[in-house]
């Protein structure tokens, strides 16, 4: 509870040391596909602008002047204007589409590349279909992250400045007043992240719950079939389903009060220049192009501020994911091969436990100065009842996990002196609950040795 308390009050610093760490991570990689966005973005910026700056000269000379000698290069320009946005448009999104599913997929090898790293211990502890829910969930926030930060400053941010100046431009007065919304907007925005932020990770969290409780649900089916478990599944799956409804609604409520707020603060700067100007055209006598020029500016800024401030909002919950990401991928693996671990040497395969003991975490001992061995060639059966720590016999010899006290031996090697990938390559092993992984039935028996033929597989098959 502490450290959800802790993420959900995160401050701006550590937001910021998120982003940099993805960037840091990832820039170098993306670095000419960025800029080659990001220039189709300044293009899309800049043909926003200049159609706010081209109704000047549209209403002044070719309305109020008449200059019919203009319309076939002043129409020119837009044309060209609109379709260099739309070609700018599309290299933005494809690019950034591209960029977005490669670093998902980059993440996922990697995440699972860490996974396979961590001790059983950490598996025991963590439900897995609840986990690979999580992590899908989370690792698309990354990719969000990345492309929201990207346009909302090379499209959104330089947009919005680019108009911004020609509205100066064209009347500073009427600008000044046009950005007394901006101290409001900012403070609602502020307001609706803190929101945001405290209700965003308890929505992941429960949404990874639900998918993973109905994934554990299915590939359970006949337990829950054989114990008549159905109906009590169904309402628990039930109650998870609503509780990630209502954080749902919970964060769409808080996220959306920003649109009528924005709304309503582009009214008044709106509706009062519109005031203003035709006052200033109707009494002073002013051309009205400058005029047109400016609200059209005003206008066409009021979608990039939107963005703007909605971004703000939705980089809170893609923050939350990137956070939950890395607390995944710092988790530092707690059993390693030791400093000078060397590969095994099986001649006989007698294996000796000496004053073993072990515990599960903080649980009470399963096992207490066990001594026993099991003799080369021959068949040793460990007999007792459920609980008693048969499977962990087998789970230390394999190194699973450590020993608390004593040692085990494989012909007279110490297994916590050699490497954990030779010894497990020594062992054969059955599990009491067979599992079958992606894959055909012979992809899963060519798991044992990734280098038997299709024969040798064959031959494997029949003799089991």
């Amino acid at each position: 509870m502490n450290q959800l308390q802790h993420q959900a009050t995160a401050r701006p610093g550590e937001t910021w040391a998120v982003l940099r760490r993805i960037i840091a991570e990832n820039g170098r990689e993306y670095r000419s596909a960025y800029i080659f966005a990001t220039l189709c973005l300044l293009t899309v910026s800049a043909t926003t602008a200049f159609t706010a700056w081209v109704m000047s000269p549209v209403v002044n000379q070719i309305f109020y002047e008449r200059r019919g000698d203009l319309i076939v290069l002043i129409c020119a320009g837009i044309m060209g204007s609109f379709m260099l946005r739309g070609l700018a448009t599309y290299g933005q999104a494809v690019t950034l589409a591209r960029i977005g599913n490669n670093l998902v997929a980059r993440y996922q090898k990697r995440v699972f590349d860490h996974l396979m790293k961590l001790g059983v211990g950490f598996f025991n502890d963590t439900r897995s279909g609840q986990l690979a829910a999580q992590v899908n969930e989370n690792i698309n926030g990354i990719r969000d992250l990345l492309s929201m930060t990207l346009t909302s400053i090379a499209r959104d941010g330089v947009t919005l400045v680019g108009l911004i100046a020609v509205m100066i431009y064209q009347d500073p007065l009427l600008s000044l007043s046009s950005l007394l919304i901006g101290p409001p907007l900012i403070y609602t925005v502020v307001y609706l992240m803190r929101r945001v932020r405290r209700i965003a990770r308890e929505s992941v969290q429960i949404n990874s719950r639900l998918i993973g409780a109905m994934q554990e649900a299915t590939q359970g089916i006949a337990i829950a079939k054989a114990f008549t478990m159905e109906g009590e599944l169904a309402r628990r799956i039930g109650k998870l389903a609503e509780s990630a409804e209502q954080r749902g609604n919970k964060i769409a409520r808080v996220s959306e009060r920003l649109t009528p707020i924005s709304d309503m603060l582009a009214g008044l700067a709106v509706t009062g220049v519109i005031a203003y100007s035709g006052y200033r055209a109707l009494v002073l006598g002013q051309p009205p192009g400058a005029v047109f020029s400016f609200i059209t500016a005003l206008i066409l800024a009021y979608d990039p501020a939107r963005r703007l401030a909605r971004m703000q909002v939705g980089m809170e919950r893609s923050l939350v994911n990137a956070r939950m990401i890395y607390e995944l991928l710092d988790q530092q693996p707690q059993q390693g091969d030791a400093p000078g671990a060397v590969e095994v040497r099986i001649t006989s395969g007698e294996v000796r436990f000496h004053n073993v003991s072990f515990r599960y975490a903080a649980d009470a001992p399963v096992l207490k100065e066990l001594s026993f061995t099991a003799a080369a060639g021959k068949v040793t059966a460990i007999v007792g009842a459920s609980g008693a720590g048969k499977s962990t016999l087998v789970a230390l010899l394999q190194r699973f996990y450590d020993v608390e006290a004593g040692s085990i031996e494989v012909d007279g090697q110490d297994i916590s002196k050699v490497t954990k990938q030779s010894l497990r390559q020594s062992i054969a092993y059955v599990s009491q609950a067979p599992y079958l992984f992606e894959g055909t039935i012979r992809d899963n028996i060519r798991y044992g040795r990734l280098s038997a033929s299709d024969a040798e597989i064959e031959w494997a098959a029949k003799q089991a």
